[in-house]
């Protein structure tokens, strides 16, 4: 089912919303891609699924306006011998946006028209919990609420948010803030520019950024990170390992209280310190927790976790 909402005739159609909803008996295969806008998904219940799409006119970034206005001179200048239609709109946009659901798989992408794909785009997504969730944006800011299953978000540009992954998360941005809520399926995450924040780690996962600070939460896995330039923390380290590079940039890592840990620190031009009592022997049973951390020029200090 679906429908269309429009503003008065009297007014530019630019504002043109659709809605399509679907039935579904559990979690879904989201797949969503747009070249610019905002992408937002929200898992609850068990049933059915709504998708809503409309032009996004929130501030944009500067380079996005003067591609549209290039294009838009093209399109002027060039659409009879490009067979464009000068008259193209953000509405036409979401007219001509995918939104289809084939068999457990719900797909909304925007239009392949190349005057319409650099249109801003919002779209928001209702699916059950536990849903599988692809986005693949330009430019664009993601937020995943909810529970999902498996987690796949690229975005060239953009802050992406996380509420909680059940499943394996890949997450890929060039520039922007990550935030991410539990990943319980090990993690795969990349950032060209960005601050990384992970409320609670469980399984395996690598952490990559080339300016930021990365702060990790509870940690209880395999986890690798690195920074070229960015502080490292760990707020509570319970079991696993960590392995921690800092090109210019301070590493911090509590250790859960009770918890036997080897840790080896190394800073080429600051300080190396551990709050912890140490000993110079492996415990009987062997440790719970390995730590090796390096930096370049910061300092790198052991603690024990808050609480």
């Amino acid at each position: 089912m679906s429908e269309e909402q429009t503003t008065p005739a009297e007014e530019p159609n630019d504002d043109l919303v659709r809605i399509d909803e679907f039935e579904a008996d559990g979690p879904l295969e989201l797949d969503v891609s747009v070249t610019i806008g905002r992408v937002e998904v929200v898992l609850d219940g068990d049933s059915g699924a709504r998708v809503e799409l409309r032009h996004d006119q929130g501030e944009q970034q500067p380079w996005v306006a003067g591609v549209n206005s290039l294009l838009s001179w093209v399109g002027e200048r060039f659409g009879d011998q490009l067979g464009v239609d000068p008259a193209s709109s953000p509405a036409e946009a979401v007219r001509q946006s995918r939104i289809e659901k084939l068999g457990n798989r719900l797909v909304v992408s925007a239009p392949k028209a190349w005057q319409l794909r650099n249109v801003a785009l919002s779209v928001k997504v209702h699916a059950p919990a536990g849903s599988h969730v692809e986005v693949r944006a330009g430019a664009a800011d993601v937020t995943v609420t909810g529970s999902a299953g498996r987690v796949d978000l690229l975005t060239g540009s953009g802050e992406v948010k996380l509420d909680r992954a059940d499943g394996a998360a890949t997450i890929r941005t060039g520039s922007g803030a990550v935030k991410l809520g539990p990943t319980l399926g090990g993690l795969q995450l990349r950032s060209g520019s960005g601050h990384v924040e992970a409320s609670s780690i469980a399984g395996s996962a690598t952490l990559a950024t080339g300016t930021g600070d990365v702060w990790l939460g509870a940690v209880s896995g395999e986890v690798m990170a690195r920074t070229g330039s960015g502080d490292l923390s760990v707020a509570d380290a319970g079991s696993g390992s960590l392995d921690l590079i800092t090109g210019s940039g301070e590493v911090r890592i509590g250790i859960r209280g009770g918890t036997s840990a080897e840790v080896d620190l190394t800073s080429s031009g600051g300080r190396v310190s551990s709050e912890l009592d140490v000993a110079d022997t492996a415990p009987e049973g062997g440790v719970k927790l390995k730590v090796r951390a390096r930096t370049g020029t910061g300092n790198a200090v052991v603690t024990r976790a808050a609480g």
